[in-house]
């Protein structure tokens, strides 16, 4: 849920209390296992999300780990807080109409790695990083934030 319910605060609220304790096998918070499992998008190994244990997992954060669909696809603040991040981390590098530069073309339906076309998948290279030049943001970004994120990237899409 965005919105008034939803403020700049969101990232400190402990949802249910539970801080974010997400290890190897798609563990997830409150030692509840994730119904997906996250990889390495290089390795194929299951994905660590131990970067910044100190967050808090947020209702969406839930729902995406038990479903591996971004809960805020189409959802305008989460789009708008997205992009927001997308010109602070991403548009050095993928232009700001996702056109690439450095790193490939985003606007496209043309990936590397084909697990990327899904959410799932973009959440885990923005996470854990790529092969050349693309970086790991898993210790910058809170999981909330690359959820942001991949929803923005999804506006890039040429129709």
């Amino acid at each position: 849920m965005r919105g008034p319910a939803r403020h700049p605060m969101r990232r400190r609220w402990r949802a249910a209390g539970v801080v974010m304790a997400l290890a190897l096998g798609g563990w997830a918070a409150g030692g509840a296992r994730a119904a997906i499992e996250l990889l390495d998008p290089l390795t194929d190994e299951p994905l660590a999300l131990d970067k910044r244990p100190d967050q808090t997992t947020t209702p969406a954060v839930e729902e995406f780990l038990e479903t591996g669909k971004n809960p805020y696809a189409g959802d305008e603040a989460a789009i708008a807080a997205g992009k927001k991040l997308y010109a602070r981390w991403c548009q050095a590098c993928h232009l700001a109409d996702g056109s690439g530069r450095i790193g490939p073309r985003l606007n496209d339906d043309q990936w590397k790695y084909p697990r990327v076309a899904t959410d799932q998948g973009k959440f885990e290279i923005i996470y854990a990083g790529g092969a050349g030049a693309m970086q790991a943001f898993g210790d910058r970004l809170d999981h909330d934030e690359i959820l942001e994120l991949v929803a923005f990237l999804d506006t890039l899409a040429k129709p």
